[in-house]
């Protein structure tokens, strides 16, 4: 059996794409399951089983440390378990970026704004690291509009840590169409899923009416799976096992826009128009992906695990005499508002 672990918030992705298998009049996986962290962290019990850890940009540093320990418990009560996207070993978005970067495979660079390192190269957008929201400011083409902008972030009460400046990597073609590919990656299995095509430079998805042309083009990449051998070397770099990845081709090199670990899938919708055959494909072969990641038999049963405890999570294990002290202060407060508003 294999878990899919996602926040609960977003589910959906998963949950949707098997919805629709069933709305197809097809039986959904009898070997996927999904579970949250919500869930788990709550009952201290994991079933045991293969895991994929999923929305791994979404949790806190204190929450990563707990999905580990889930991890860590079901490989414990079987070894023939296999874990996929170790929650402490994936790279988010920036160190992803940083080491491609320094790794001669993209070819853009990023920075933190709370390092106080300015960017070297223009134009750059600022974003949040840990959303898919997109920028938060226009192309900015030199460093007096970018601390123009950061000013502005400054004065919205935005802070800077956990914002990055991005450098714009220009990859539209003579016609102005940008174009950003996603393929699904499952432990060394690349799967091509779609691409959009745009005039706008943040492309979130196709904005043009796609002709026959660029339905063709779209279905020679997802069948001829081109760049296979170079997002097998991105995927390992980044320490992770299952995602998309979004990206662009520059010079015939693929150019890493983010890893996405709980990625929207394709339905399974039957309508006949021109896009099916490539649907039905994806789907098949994401279903497969997921299969290959279940790590066959395991014994029954639920895997205990202790979530690790700041001090701050520790307030019931503190003296009577503190306690007592605390709710003096209380008091207090109390007294100090209620004075104020005679």
């Amino acid at each position: 059996m294999l878990y899919y672990v996602a926040r609960e918030q977003h589910r959906y992705t998963i949950d949707r794409l098997l919805k629709t298998i069933v709305a197809a009049g097809r039986q959904p996986p009898d070997h996927l399951r999904v579970a949250t962290y919500e869930g788990l962290l709550a009952v201290k019990r994991a079933p045991i089983g293969s895991y994929v850890f999923t929305d791994l940009d979404r949790l806190t540093s204190y929450e990563l440390e707990a999905a580990t320990k889930i991890a860590h418990a079901v490989r414990n009560a079987d070894e023939r378990v296999m874990v996929s996207n170790w929650p402490h070993r994936v790279l988010g978005r920036y160190a992803l970026l940083r080491r491609l970067h320094e790794a001669g495979l993209n070819s853009y660079n990023v920075w933190r704004l709370d390092e106080q390192r300015m960017p070297t190269a223009y134009p750059v957008f600022i974003r949040r690291e840990q959303d898919a929201l997109g920028p938060e400011t226009p192309l900015l083409h030199d460093e007096s509009e970018y601390r123009a902008a950061v000013v502005q972030l400054h004065e919205r009460g935005w802070a800077s840590a956990g914002r990055v400046a991005v450098q714009f990597c220009q990859n539209a073609d003579a016609t102005g169409t940008y174009r950003k590919y996603g393929a699904l990656y499952f432990r060394g299995d690349v799967v091509p899923q779609h691409l959009f095509l745009s005039h706008d430079w943040m492309v979130k998805r196709s904005t043009l009416e796609l002709s026959p042309e660029m339905i063709a083009e779209e279905e020679q990449y997802v069948f001829g799976n081109p760049h296979a051998d170079q997002i097998r070397a991105i995927f390992a770099l980044a320490e992770t096992d299952f995602g998309r990845i979004d990206y662009t081709i520059i010079d015939g090199r693929v150019q890493t826009f983010e890893i996405n670990t709980n990625p929207n899938f394709p339905r399974m919708r039957l309508d006949p128009d021109g896009r099916l055959r490539r649907r039905l494909h994806v789907v098949e072969r994401t279903l497969a992906g997921f299969k290959a990641m279940d790590g066959g038999a395991t014994r029954s049963g639920l895997a205990r695990f202790r979530t690790p405890k700041p001090k701050l999570h520790r307030l019931r294990n503190r003296s009577i005499s503190r306690r007592a002290s605390d709710l003096a202060a209380l008091i207090r407060w109390r007294a100090n508002a209620l004075l104020k508003r005679l």
